[in-house]
């Protein structure tokens, strides 16, 4: 069998949680089906060497691009004719019509149905209509019964076409050797609203503030330009383009991971952060309490002071931060 793996967000979104989950999940093909995939990826990005070594062929797409499916849809089905598949894999940006394979789609959440989230408008209304594009898949990964409930929500498709299938953790978060001093409070993910950066922006602008450890703002977030005055009070500081092995790092050395997301399709990071034994402070709400169960204290992402005292406890309590890490 021939599969087709859309790689493009590996390449195109390298530090956001599906771009992650995209290269992981194309080198995990590779090594299991060997000579088996056709992996394609964006023209004009270096891709690993050991991906030639093992994949059918790697095709190198300048059409279609991310987030264009709707006028790509012939672009594809083009590339499909030259690069024949017995099956397609795409793992972002919803199902083009008229592909002619039958096509598995991974469906993460339906945040812009719900949220503000993308800020601009055009966005949103992009991104609602890839989300019910995955209609026409012929099957769904969701990556949590959170995420399986909302796609069933929004989009017509029988329950009967939707699998579940939670995300993984890769090999290389594991927990350090030693036991580490907490060196700050972590907030790992995108500037997107619903990521919720508000309330930790919120915590740490706060005088009671000064008791807490510095705030590490990672991945997409760290741009935030209402981050800068945090920064320059010295109790905040941004990491933009974490690499693995740097995250790794940074969860070993926080005191908590924070999570206030409004909505979550699974949170990845939480789960990270779990591997490396760093305590997790989540947000009650969207698929955190499923993926973190009573291993992460759970609060309410609008209610600022709840999550203060709980950073501060965990703080003064190194037998609770044991506990849960």
């Amino acid at each position: 069998m021939r599969i087709g793996f859309d790689a493009r967000a590996a390449f195109l979104d390298p530090d956001r949680g599906f771009g992650r989950f995209t290269r992981a999940l194309a080198e995990a093909l590779l090594q299991v089906v060997p000579g088996e995939v056709v992996v394609f990826v964006p023209h004009g990005f270096l891709v690993p060497p050991p991906w030639y070594l093992r994949a059918a062929s790697i095709v190198q797409l300048v059409r279609p691009r991310r987030g264009a499916f709707l006028v790509d849809a012939p672009a594809w089905a083009f590339t499909l004719r030259r690069h024949r598949v017995d099956v397609l894999h795409l793992p972002t940006w919803g199902v083009p019509c008229g592909l002619g394979v039958p096509v598995v789609a991974t469906f993460y959440d339906a945040t812009p149905f719900r949220f503000a989230s993308p800020r601009r408008r055009w966005q949103r209304r992009r991104a609602r209509l890839m989300i019910r594009s995955i209609a026409r898949a012929t099957l769904v990964h969701a990556i949590s019964r959170h995420a399986a409930s909302e796609l069933l929500d929004v989009v017509p498709i029988a329950d009967t076409r939707v699998s579940v299938v939670p995300l993984g953790v890769d090999g290389a978060f594991t927990p350090a050797p030693a036991p580490m001093t907490p060196r700050h409070a972590l907030f790992v993910g995108g500037g997107d609203p619903h990521k919720n950066l508000d309330l930790a922006l919120a915590v740490w602008a706060h005088p009671a503030a000064i008791a807490l450890p510095p705030l590490v703002v990672a991945g997409a977030a760290a741009a935030d330009p209402r981050l800068q005055g945090l920064v320059q009070a010295g109790v905040a500081r941004p990491v933009p383009h974490p690499g693995d092995s740097e995250l790794v790092g940074l969860y070993r050395e926080a005191l908590a991971l924070l999570v206030p997301s409004r909505n979550e399709g699974f949170g990845l990071p939480a789960l990270e952060a779990m591997a490396c034994g760093c305590p997790v402070v989540a947000a009650r709400a969207g698929a955190l309490p499923e993926v973190c169960g009573n291993a992460a204290i759970l609060l309410d992402p609008d209610d600022p002071a709840a999550w203060r005292a709980a950073i501060a406890g965990l703080a003064a309590d190194p037998a609770r931060r044991a506990a849960l890490a």
